[in-house]
């Protein structure tokens, strides 16, 4: 932040709220049948959003079912955050997000981080959708999460990937049918009918859509009801229904090896130095399953180098400049050399400075041959850019606080907070696992009664021992009535941190269970037969990939009822103005999948971009300059040649750097 935004911000954190702001929404928005209810935006807010002054949140209620209107209700939960400009568009971005699962209202500050770019101009729209997070209260399983906290805890607690249980899976799906939750309407059609009625009560006649990952598939879907309104869409990091991509998930993972080793294979000098590397690259991750090499440092087998070109980026935008390195690795791991292996492992590469802006510029200085002076120079400037990082960030960190401790001013909290974190001491202090178990199954049932200091003393009483007991309950007699409400709206936010990982994967498979897995569209069968038939893999890594597929979604997706629906796999089409980004190191959507999402789309731009992963504006300011160049012209014609400066070069046998063609 400038001096100037650091003083704004203060300003705005100790002004008394501005009762004008979005006025239109606090009387209950644009749409009588669709009525907008405000609620306070999860916190934190700060560093960068008031709370009623640049961003508000609030529910929009939408049918249930979008073919029986006059039916049930549900709340689609939204953010809205007002453009920096005083005079901005009247078309605002709306962000549709991935998984499907795991929403982004509660991320407030988190979400918009990655918009600002378009935001100078236009409001940004951020919605929970159905079925997920804020948007589906009425769906949380607590009574099964009582059940089966033992296995939840132990799955989030374990090394291994986590995956729910069968008997959570199902105890689940029971649970809501108890409650008379048709959970076949949370599917993508109708989330897709949600959106423009959401945008209508916001009040915007036009729009723009960006969607990333499962927001890809959905706005492609918005995109074949052809509503009024939309004016044109980004989908980054794609995942077309009309492909079975969960039986094409394995090229989500080779796709990556692929387009890094590509530029060498096209390059004569590196092709020289590496021949035919990716189909050697391919052949060494399985014998190394077999035979691992054995270095200094202990066993390089199948998983080290698998997960070497696989955690180079993750979905939260990290990223590590390994690329330049993958070749030599190769090579030196066939002879039975792991020098760079295990200079990659102790962290050693990339060098230093480590974050992933600076590492492709050292690289890419390093490739343009500048002198040992010249070097200097150059790291000399990243190092004043750290500096720079590390200043905004104690600004951010500071302001974060004085929102704490306003908020706890306002609604005298500090002895709720003290109390809380008391009774969640207690219970991990209990010597037994099931009386740790037992008293946490009571304290995520306080969620469900109301506000009383009478079931925190009987909560204290039922499971401490006196001494333990007698405090907690002597603390909970001093709490007034305001704190004891907030001390129950922590136990509410622990509830929803408690749930939120199994919650998301259950999310994930209402959507795809019930619609992917329909009609052997997505099955165990077509997954070996696309993969044989592509040819990268080979026999150990099909098995572990199939084996993945197996216990993550076909054995999951067969307790659940499938629900088919029309022109759900024929190929869309569309000749609204679309942007098609994907990024070449992906791991969850392969970057040759954003071709084949625009493969029928008469007016679609496709750009692949270098070292990004999913959601490519996580990964450079070219990505961000390219979506921003196009929602603001979206018939005109792209500046793409950011892009190509994007590629790293890589290092030779020799240790030398040597560029590469984009």
């Amino acid at each position: 932040m400038s001096p100037d935004q650091v003083l704004a911000l203060i300003a705005a954190l100790t002004a008394e709220p501005d009762p004008n702001a979005f006025a239109k929404l606090k009387a209950g928005g644009s749409d009588p049948a669709h009525p907008i209810t405000i609620t306070p935006c999860a916190r934190p807010v700060a560093p960068t959003e008031i709370d009623g002054k640049t961003v508000i949140c609030g529910t929009v209620e939408v049918p249930f079912d979008h073919r029986a209107p006059e039916g049930a209700k549900i709340n689609i939960a939204f953010n809205l955050y007002k453009a920096h400009s005083l005079s901005p568009q009247p078309d605002p971005v709306i962000y549709l997000h991935g998984g499907p699962g795991g929403g982004t209202v509660s991320r407030v500050a988190k979400t918009v981080s990655y918009f600002e770019h378009l935001r100078g101009r236009r409001d940004i729209i951020a919605i929970d959708q159905r079925g997920v997070d804020s948007s589906a209260p009425e769906m949380d399983c607590y009574a099964t999460l009582g059940e089966q906290l033992g296995p939840v805890v132990e799955m989030e607690t374990s090394a291994d990937v986590p995956s729910l249980s069968l008997d959570f899976i199902k105890g689940c799906l029971e649970e809501l049918a108890a409650k008379g939750i048709d959970y076949s309407l949370i599917n993508t059609e109708q989330n897709a009918m949600d959106v423009p009625v959401v945008m209508s009560a916001l009040g915007y006649d036009s729009y723009n859509i960006y969607g990333v990952s499962y927001g890809t598939k959905l706005t492609m879907e918005i995109l074949r009801q052809n509503p009024p309104g939309i004016r044109a869409a980004v989908i980054d990091g794609n995942a077309p229904p009309w492909l079975p991509l969960y039986s094409m998930f394995w090229q989500s993972h080779s796709t990556p090896i692929r387009k890094t080793l590509e530029p060498c294979e096209r390059d004569p000098v590196c092709n020289a130095a590496y021949p035919d590397i990716i189909t050697r690259t391919f052949a060494l991750i399985d014998k190394l399953d077999s035979e691992p090499v054995e270095g200094p440092n202990g066993k390089v087998g199948l998983e080290e180098l698998f997960f070497a070109f696989d955690d180079r980026v993750d979905m939260k935008g990290k990223y590590i400049a390994l690329s330049p390195y993958m070749p030599l690795l190769v090579d030196q791991l066939e002879k039975g050399d792991t020098t760079i292996y295990d200079r990659i492992a102790a962290g050693e590469l990339p060098p230093k400075p480590a974050t992933a802006d600076a590492d492709a510029a050292r690289a890419a200085a390093q490739a343009a041959g500048l002198s040992a002076d010249e070097m200097v120079l150059v790291d000399a400037m990243l190092a004043a850019s750290e500096h720079m990082r590390i200043a905004t960030e104690t600004v951010e960190s500071a302001a974060r606080a004085l929102e704490t401790d306003l908020d706890a001013d306002t609604r005298a909290t500090d002895l709720a907070e003290i109390f809380d974190d008391k009774l969640a001491q207690a219970i991990q202090a209990l010597d037994d696992r099931e009386a740790r178990l037992a008293a946490g199954r009571d304290y995520l049932d306080l969620r469900f009664v109301a506000p009383s200091v009478d079931r925190l003393v009987t909560l204290a009483n039922t499971h401490f021992a006196e001494e333990t007991a007698g405090a907690i309950v002597a603390l909970a007699r001093q709490l007034i009535p305001e704190e004891v409400a907030r001390v129950f709206e922590l136990i509410r936010i622990d509830n929803q941190a408690t749930v939120k990982d199994v919650e998301g994967d259950l999310q994930l498979m209402l959507y795809a269970c019930q619609e992917d897995f329909a009609n052997g569209w997505n099955s165990l069968e077509k997954f070996r037969e696309l993969m044989v038939a592509e040819g990268s893999w080979g026999p150990a890594m099909q098995d572990i990939l199939v084996g993945w597929l197996a216990a993550y979604f076909v054995e999951p997706c067969a307790l659940f009822e499938k629900h088919p629906r029309d022109n759900w796999t024929t190929v869309g089409s569309s000749d609204r103005p679309v942007l098609s980004m994907n990024g070449e190191l992906d791991t969850q959507t392969a970057a040759v999948w954003g071709e084949l999402a625009v493969q029928n789309y008469s007016n679609a731009q496709l750009i692949m971009v270098p070292e990004s992963g999913h959601g490519t504006i996580q990964f450079s300011q070219c990505a961000k300059d390219i979506t921003a160049a196009f929602i603001d012209a979206p018939e005109g014609e792209l500046d793409t040649s950011c892009v190509e400066s994007l590629r790293l070069p890589v290092m030779l046998p020799d240790g030398t750097m040597h560029p590469l063609p984009y």
